[in-house]
């Protein structure tokens, strides 16, 4: 049942949330969900984040995020995130988010959270309370506009996969002592670097955004959390290639620790002209490259 009720949060585009290309940096997006997640449990849940942390020993990890971007957003527009559950099960919330600027539509969510226990990081039923109050947002989920989910693929990566190593830092973790979700997409996007440079040959500043003036938007992303990453530990994220199209390339995200699993995730990126920032097709020269890096019959 639809109830109409919906949970929005404004935020201005700040100069630090900014790429070099001049638009929202696609990482700090999931900044803004968060955002808009802990406000809703504190000003539409009358659950204070901190004190659902600290005070109750709770968790709450997110277990799938599909992010759909539609239109750039730039230094001073202001994003009205509006949030509504679609599904409030025994342990998790499933959460439908639009970013929205005047009107139009930038960003189209759909994330998912757990509710877990500090104490054992096993999973735990919401509170009854708790519940409640969250299922007065509940809309259907066929209603409205939902993200484009992104295909991510199972099972090991690809042999010809592209592996970067991260180191998780000290910077990177949360209050309940694991990565902090949104700091992923900053490992991925330095996975990403670290492979047009040493796979593609075509390192960001001295080829790809230099000479060709060219730049890779996300257009989709998507990612399943399997495991917590800590602090101390190196991170594997092996990338590999699922399709080479027109101006689009379409990778896919595999992240594990000695060798365990701890992530899945899909990524479609475009290709634009930093001059005119509207698509342009891949240079020929890069798409043997690319296709060292792919999936049979992508």
């Amino acid at each position: 049942m639809t109830t109409g009720k919906t949970f929005t949060l404004r935020q201005k585009i700040r100069f630090s949330h900014c790429d070099p290309a001049g638009i929202l940096y696609f990482a700090h997006v999931f900044d803004m969900v968060n955002a808009t997640v802990e406000d809703w449990f504190e000003l539409g849940l009358g659950m204070p984040f901190d004190a659902f942390h600290q005070e109750h020993g709770y968790g709450n990890p997110v277990v799938s995020t599909h992010c759909e971007f539609l239109h750039p957003c730039r230094f001073g527009e202001e994003l009205a995130f509006a949030l509504a559950p679609t599904r409030v099960g025994r342990s998790s919330i499933d959460l439908r988010i639009v970013a929205i600027v005047a009107g139009e539509e930038r960003i189209r969510l759909r994330h998912r959270t757990a509710m877990v226990s500090l104490d054992t990081f096993r999973p735990i039923a919401i509170p009854d309370a708790l519940r409640a109050r969250a299922e007065e947002y509940l809309a259907d989920p066929a209603s409205g506009s939902v993200a484009k989910v992104a295909t991510i693929p199972a099972g090991a990566p690809l042999p010809n996969a592209f592996r970067s190593r991260q180191l998780i830092r000290y910077s990177h973790c949360d209050p309940g002592g694991i990565v902090y979700f949104a700091r992923f997409f900053d490992l991925f996007n330095a996975a990403l670097e670290d492979w047009f440079a040493a796979g593609l040959a075509s390192p960001w500043a001295e080829d790809f955004m230099g000479p060709r003036n060219l730049r890779a938007p996300s257009l989709l992303i998507g990612c399943e959390f399997r495991r917590g990453c800590r602090l101390g530990e190196a991170l594997d994220i092996d990338l590999w290639v699922t399709r080479i199209g027109r101006d689009v390339i379409e990778l896919a995200l595999a992240g594990s620790v000695a060798g365990e699993e701890r992530m899945h995730g899909a990524w479609t990126l475009g290709i634009v002209s930093h001059e005119t920032m509207q698509a342009v097709p891949i240079p020929e020269d890069l798409r043997p490259r690319l296709a060292r890096f792919a999936a049979p019959g992508a």
